[in-house]
């Protein structure tokens, strides 16, 4: 919901980083551990790997989670969740638009992955219970398999100890501009604001960079994922097939083993 209070945060927060940005360099380019802010760097969680979580693509075998129900595909402390129940959120919905009721969903309960987002069409194909996601952007549209709000939730380490651990890498936490291959999962997002990470340390404000990689190879390598969740506020809308629908999304701090970042000096 927008607010005085909420529109307030979000405009100090743009102000806080342009001024930041002044300063800001571009890192060596290459593939290095990337440190991914809480909160805003939900959009790639949301992009790059929840669409390969809807059944649609899963059903029709375009995604690569097509064959991996049931298997481990993160580490035992990774749970990615589809939930419509958040009270006041954005992706919350009291019934989906097929009349189902709407329920936390786990994607990924341990690390493995245990469910699609499931519109009618694919419960019964896969022979399980909807889990409330068909949705559509008005009555002139079909359902389909659809995101509400999609997030990582708190894991067992501490943000200072996963930035401690890198040697050389970079911190991110605010993206735009992406491009997703939905099925396969490749994306490239461009970088707004961040930091480079020397010897465990934040030092330099960086920009002008983006990060690139596979989505389900990223969510394979993250290493640590810290207890600070949060969800971010934007006003996010998700596209698919034409449709737009409102979502959200959220993200603690995760530590990416490898990404490649495309700065300048390789």
């Amino acid at each position: 919901m927008l607010n005085d209070t909420l529109i307030h945060t979000l405009a100090t927060e743009v102000v806080d980083k342009t001024n930041i940005l002044f300063d800001a360099i571009k890192p060596k380019a290459g593939e290095m551990p990337v440190v991914m802010g809480a909160g805003g760097s939900g959009i790639l969680l949301h992009e790059a790997i929840g669409h390969t979580f809807e059944a649609d693509f899963n059903r029709k075998q375009t995604s690569v989670f097509s064959d991996k129900m049931g298997q481990k595909i993160a580490e035992n402390f990774i749970n990615i969740v589809g939930d419509g129940t958040l009270l006041h959120n954005r992706g919350s919905i009291n019934v989906d638009d097929e009349g189902n009721a709407v329920e936390k969903t786990y994607l990924v309960k341990d690390g493995v992955l245990n469910s699609y987002l499931h519109d009618r069409i694919s419960a019964d194909h896969y022979g399980v219970a909807p889990t409330g996601n068909g949705r559509r952007e008005s009555f002139r549209h079909i359902p389909l398999p659809r995101m509400r709000s999609t997030y990582m939730e708190p894991g067992p380490h501490k943000k200072a100890d996963i930035i401690e651990s890198v040697t050389y890498g970079v911190y991110v936490d605010n993206f735009s501009n992406g491009q997703v291959q939905i099925g396969a999962g490749d994306f490239t997002f461009f970088v707004k604001s961040g930091y480079l990470i020397e010897n465990g340390k934040l030092t330099q404000p960086i920009k002008d960079i983006n990060i690139i990689g596979n989505g389900p190879q990223a969510l394979a390598d993250i290493t640590m994922v810290a207890d600070d969740f949060k969800t971010d506020d934007g006003t996010w809308t998700c596209g698919k097939d034409g449709q737009s629908v409102p979502v959200t999304m959220g993200l603690p701090t995760v530590l990416v083993n490898k990404l490649t970042v495309g700065g300048q000096n390789s």
